[in-house]
């Protein structure tokens, strides 16, 4: 089985940047270089995958070509995908569908409700940044268990890890996606699920994002 210690540094590569991509899509497309990102082939990484991730389903990618090739053009594609992010994750007339904060999935929370922000995840986070010296930038004005700012903290330890062939970082990494993000991951496409119909781009990209989790988890680095 393929494992993150033994894959190439294309495959490293690859994985390195659709870690990137999911984060930027997470952040929304209104957000800086949220379109750029969505302009190019975004994606090629995630395709050059497929040996060794297992996406479900089978025909992720030519669906999510077909959604954007469905559009007259590329605002019309844009405003969709705007529509699309407020409506999920940020506010709608029935509250927030999809909260974009691990501390909204705590097993503690009752069916149907959604823990309050800043949980102990969030507390987690902040600890995982500190141990590792980093903080968050002056601009970024979310709880530190936001998914975007989790995919980048993912990013920095297998980045690291294989940069500096360090296995604490690559093992942290593994963990860190199977152990922390996945399960409550998992929940939040459940939600997505049941909501988006039609185009569903982000039900689309988080399955990615889900088999990508998976693949990370069960990697042994023993």
């Amino acid at each position: 089985m393929d494992s993150i210690i033994s894959l190439d540094e294309a495959n490293q590569a690859a994985l390195l940047e659709g870690i990137a991509v999911l984060s930027q899509f997470y952040w929304g497309p209104a957000a800086e270089g949220g379109r750029e990102i969505l302009r190019r082939n975004y994606l090629k990484s995630f395709e050059a995958l497929k040996p060794i991730v297992g996406y479900e389903p089978p025909g992720i990618f030519d669906e999510l070509k077909a959604i954007n090739t469905s559009f007259a053009d590329e605002d019309e594609f844009f405003q969709y995908l705007e529509q699309s992010y407020v409506r999920l994750f940020i506010n709608s007339r029935d509250g927030i569908t999809a909260p974009l904060y691990a501390s909204c999935y705590v097993a503690e929370s009752a069916p149907g409700e959604n823990a309050p922000l800043m949980g102990p995840p969030a507390a987690l986070m902040k600890e995982r940044f500190q141990s590792k010296g980093l903080s968050l930038g002056d601009h970024i004005h979310e709880p530190p268990d936001h998914l975007s700012i989790e995919l980048e903290y993912l990013y920095f330890l297998l980045e690291k890890g294989w940069s500096g062939d360090d296995a604490a970082l690559k093992n942290e990494g593994t963990s860190f996606a199977g152990e922390i993000m996945l399960p409550w991951v998992i929940k939040f496409q459940e939600r997505i699920v049941t909501v988006e119909t039609g185009n569903r781009f982000y039900h689309l990209t988080t399955a990615i994002l889900c088999a990508i989790l998976r693949f990370i988890g069960a990697s042994d680095n023993s």
